[in-house]
């Protein structure tokens, strides 16, 4: 049996990404963090939970909640919402700034911007501190 190492010297954090143009960049993100950087690492798509007749906001702050517990015990939740619901993510940075854990954003692209890349990510998680040293 192998077992690997994981790192668990970072604080865990909420990256969530507005739009669904996000997802393969999140996947890949994950793959990558798994493997080079040994961190734990969930990708929450609120469209694999989705609740008949719930609200946009109930949404949000469902999966905010999911994503804030995990980042609380040293995950990277990586949540890839659907365009729109940047709207509703007031009470999700509340719940996250009131339990001190890192909640990072990243906007829908414009229209004609590029596809999002995982190394805009990378650099995101970088400037805050979130991936290992060297």
């Amino acid at each position: 049996m192998t077992s690997t190492t994981v790192c668990t010297c970072l604080p865990g954090a909420t990256l969530w990404l507005n739009g669904a143009l996000w997802h393969a960049a999140a996947e890949e993100l994950a793959d990558r963090l798994r493997g080079g950087h040994h961190r734990r690492v969930e990708v929450l798509d609120p469209a694999d939970s989705a609740v008949p007749g719930e609200s946009g906001r109930a949404a949000a702050e469902r999966i905010g909640l999911v994503a804030e517990i995990l980042a609380r015990h040293g995950i990277l939740a990586v949540v890839t919402a659907p365009d729109g619901a940047a709207a509703d993510l007031d009470r999700v940075r509340l719940r996250h700034r009131r339990a001190d854990t890192a909640f990072l954003e990243m906007p829908t692209p414009g229209p004609g911007a590029a596809a999002p890349t995982v190394d805009v990510l990378l650099a995101l998680m970088a400037e805050h501190a979130l991936l290992p040293a060297g």
